[in-house]
C-alpha cells in the first residue's frame, strides 16, 4: 500500500487513495491526526506516541514528553541526543520510534502494508541554510526507511494540499496556497489547467516561522509574567533571568527546565524573592513536571482567540490561585512582526511565479494557524478577485499526498 504521511510539527495524519478518493487514516480512535509527540516511560522502558504520549505525561507516569520532534531535522540538534534516565538517545531515534509506530497504526486500521511513502515537506526545513535543508530531507528519508518504509518520495507541503481540493472545470486556475504548520511556514502559486488534469507549480517560497512561534510569543511575553517573569528580586534588586522564562516557552526545549541547572537557577530565584507568588508557582510548575501542561493551555488560549475577544488562561498551585486575561489585540499585536515576516515571503511567492495578485483565482489555506483572523486578513487581503476554497485545513496536505501519484502518472 502507498500512503501520504504529513509528518507535521504538531500534529500528524496519514492519508490513501481508496475508490472513492483519498481518505485519512484513523490513528487513534476517532482521531485521523493524532500529536507529533513522543512518551517514553522510565519504569517500563516502552514508549508511547500521539493522544497517548500525552496522557501518559499528564497522569504523572514517570518518564520523558518529547514534541515538536520534527523542528530538529532542519537544526544541528539532530545529531545529537537527549539524556532518557541513565541512557542517552539519538534525536533520530525518537523520529524512528514515532514513525514506526505510527505507521504500524496505519496498518493494523486497514488491514495492509505500507510499502511506499509519498512524504510531505516544508518548502524549507532551515530557511538560512541551504545545506541543513537539503540534510534534513535525507536525514527524513533514511529514518522513514529505517522505521519500515521500503519506497519513498518528497512533495512539497503546500503544493499537496493544493492537489486536495478539486476546482470546478471549464476554466484555468491559479492557486495561491497558504500551509501554516506549527514550525515552518510555506506558500505556492499552481496553475490547474481548465480540466484539472494540467497541474504546474509556478513557484514556491517558505520561512521557519509557525504556529509554534505565536504560542511563544503569547508565552514569553504575557503569560509568563503569571510566574515571576519580569519581577525584581526583593533581596538583591536584580531582575529575575529571563532565560528559564524563554526555555518554558519553547516546545522542543520543554523538558530543559528539568536539569539541574535550571532547577538551581529557579532556587536561587526563590531564595532571592521569598514572597514572589509567580516565581514559588514557577518551582512548583518545575517540580510537578508540569510544563507540558502549561505549554498545552498556552495553544489553547491561542486557539479561542480566533473565535473569541478574549480568553483567560488559569494556573493553580496548592497556594495560590494565578489567573490572567489575554485580550484578541494583545495577542495580535505580539505575532504581528512574525505575521509580517509570512507576508513578505508570500509577495516573494507571487514574484517568483510571475504573477500578480489579481490573477489568483483561488485561495487555499492549511493549518490551525490560519483560523487567526489576523492571519487570514493579513495573507489574504491583495487577493480581490480570489475566492477562498472550503478545504479541509487540517487533513489537505496529507490526502494531496496520497492522490499525487495517481494524479502524475
Amino acid at each position: 500500500m502507498q500512503v501520504g504521511i504529513d509528518f507535521g510539527t504538531s500534529n500528524t495524519s496519514i492519508a490513501f487513495r481508496g475508490p472513492d478518493g483519498a481518505a485519512l487514516i484513523a490513528l487513534e480512535p476517532d482521531a485521523t491526526s493524532i500529536p507529533t509527540a513522543v512518551f517514553y516511560g522510565l519504569d517500563s522502558g516502552e514508549y508511547a506516541i500521539g493522544s497517548q504520549a500525552v496522557s501518559a505525561y499528564e497522569s504523572g507516569e514517570e518518564g520523558r514528553l518529547m514534541r515538536s520532534i520534527k523542528s530538529v531535522l532542519g537544526s544541528s540538534l539532530i545529531d545529537e541526543t537527549t539524556e532518557l534516565g541513565r541512557r542517552r538517545l539519538p534525536f533520530r531515534d525518537v523520529i524512528v520510534h514515532f514513525l514506526r509506530r505510527v505507521i504500524a497504526n496505519a496498518e493494523e486500521q486497514t488491514g495492509q502494508r505500507v510499502e511506499s511513502v509519498i512524504q510531505g515537506r516544508p518548502v524549507s526545513f532551515n530557511d538560512k541554510h541551504a545545506d541543513l535543508d537539503k540534510r534534513a530531507q535525507t536525514i527524513l528519508e533514511a529514518c522513514l526507511h529505517a522505521a519500515g518504509v521500503a519506497h519513498v518520495e518528497f512533495l512539497e507541503e503546500p503544493v499537496a494540499a493544493a492537489r486536495s481540493v478539486t476546482f470546478p472545470t471549464g476554466r484555468e486556475k491559479l492557486i495561491f496556497v497558504v500551509d501554516i504548520g506549527g514550525g515552518t511556514s510555506d506558500f505556492s502559486v499552481v496553475r490547474i489547467s481548465p480540466d484539472n488534469a494540467g497541474f504546474d507549480v509556478l513557484g514556491s517560497t517558505g520561512l521557519y516561522v509557525g504556529g509554534n512561534d505565536f504560542d511563544h510569543m503569547l508565552s514569553f511575553f504575557e503569560l509568563s509574567h503569571l510566574f515571576g517573569h519580569g519581577e525584581t528580586l526583593a533581596l538583591n534588586g536584580l531582575p529575575a533571568p529571563s532565560a528559564p522564562y524563554s526555555t518554558l516557552s519553547d516546545w522542543k526545549s520543554l523538558n530543559k527546565l528539568y536539569t539541574r541547572d535550571t532547577q538551581k537557577q529557579i532556587k536561587w530565584m526563590m531564595m532571592n524573592s521569598p514572597d514572589s507568588r509567580g516565581i514559588r508557582a514557577f518551582d512548583h510548575l518545575v517540580r510537578t513536571h508540569e510544563a507540558h501542561t502549561y505549554a498545552k493551555r498556552t495553544e489553547q488560549i491561542k486557539i479561542g482567540l480566533s473565535e473569541a475577544d478574549q480568553q483567560t488562561f488559569v494556573y493553580d498551585t496548592p497556594e495560590a490561585h494565578l489567573e490572567r486575561l489575554v485580550a484578541r489585540g494583545t495577542f495580535e499585536g505580539l505575532i504581528d512582526e512574525a505575521i509580517s515576516k509570512m507576508d513578505a515571503v508570500a509577495v516573494d511567492c507571487l514574484k517568483r511565479a510571475g504573477v500578480s495578485p489579481d490573477q489568483i483565482t483561488d485561495i487555499v489555506m492549511v493549518g490551525g494557524s490560519t483560523f487567526i483572523p489576523l492571519v487570514q486578513e493579513r495573507l489574504t487581503r491583495r487577493f480581490g478577485n480570489a475566492a477562498l476554497s472550503a478545504n479541509d485545513r487540517f487533513g489537505a496536505v496529507a490526502k494531496g499526498l496520497a492522490l499525487h501519484r495517481a494524479a502524475t502518472r
